[in-house]
């Protein structure tokens, strides 16, 4: 009774969402237009997509060699680029990680912990490259706004954080359980600068593409630094575990963060997300023949 309760209330949410987008002017599918007469720039785009998931998976492969998983990289892509087709169609783009943490426990029948764990440490590299992209937006802005003391604030805010962290992980050290931890995951500096540059030139990718959806297909003319921080802030929101992919919750975010910080009030904005989310469904399809592929040859049942 619980689970139909929870699962109509996002359904329910999903349709307000829609019909918030819809009714407002913020989204229509005329966006299938200009998809057809824009086939060459569309298929550049679609092969920059396909680029961030063979960067993606080496940010993984990268995790999974610190835990001693002996798996050549291209059977690791595969896993990733069909959980990436996943992540279209479970609610939240984490829904494919669930899907990822069942394929990596077939790997090995040692260490499973450490490496399922390996999952949610990649999507944290992820996360803390995407947040690194988004501030150094919102600090362009700032300053492009000549609001230089908010700039302040927030370099402030990241050196005091960046301080206590390295603190806090010094102290860590010393208490047996958590030196252990770092030890098991083998979690070193090298790792940790290797994925969070992976992340950053990942995100900056997608924002890249995002920015030429908006202003060389749909001719909406917006500054790359407001797209950089709005997809940014609406990539967030499509990690909440609502909907589909997080359909809904990161158009209507980039919608309102456009309209509410940049003042920029245009006719169908979440047609660049929707645009994108088009794109990216129909590079990761291919996924889907991956799939059954895999399921098939390692008997896996669901």
């Amino acid at each position: 009774m619980n689970n139909i309760l929870i699962k109509s209330t996002k359904i329910l949410i999903i349709i307000c969402v829609f019909y918030y987008l819809i009714t407002n002017d913020h989204l229509n599918f005329n966006f299938f237009f200009d998809l057809i007469s824009n086939l060459f720039l569309t298929s550049i785009l679609s092969v920059f997509i396909f680029i961030t998931y063979f960067l993606g998976a080496y940010r993984w492969s990268l995790i999974l060699r610190s835990t001693n998983i002996d798996n050549s990289f291209y059977e690791n892509f595969k896993i990733y680029y069909m959980c990436t087709f996943f992540n279209n169609f479970l609610f939240g783009n984490l829904g494919g990680d669930f899907v990822k943490l069942y394929y990596i426990s077939t790997l090995t029948k040692t260490n499973k912990i450490k490496n399922s764990f390996s999952i949610l440490i990649d999507r944290l590299f992820g996360f803390f490259g995407l947040g690194l992209i988004g501030v150094f937006a919102l600090v362009l802005i700032l300053y492009e706004k000549n609001q230089i003391k908010n700039i302040f604030e927030i370099m402030t805010l990241l050196i005091l954080i960046l301080f206590f962290v390295l603190i806090g992980l010094k102290l860590s050290k010393k208490i047996n359980f958590i030196n252990k931890l770092f030890e098991y995951f083998k979690i070193d500096s090298l790792l940790i600068l290797k994925c969070t540059l992976l992340s950053i030139l990942i995100f900056t990718i997608v924002q890249t593409t995002i920015f030429l959806i908006s202003n060389e297909i749909l001719m909406f003319n917006i500054n790359l630094k407001y797209i950089f921080f709005a997809n940014t802030v609406s990539q967030f929101f499509s990690a909440i575990p609502i909907s589909p992919g997080g359909i809904g919750l990161g158009e209507v975010s980039f919608v309102l963060i456009n309209k509410n910080l940049f003042n920029i009030y245009l006719d169908n904005l979440a047609n660049i997300i929707i645009y994108f989310r088009f794109l990216v469904l129909i590079t990761s399809l291919p996924g889907v023949i991956l799939f059954f592929n895999y399921k098939n040859k390692n008997k896996i049942k669901f």
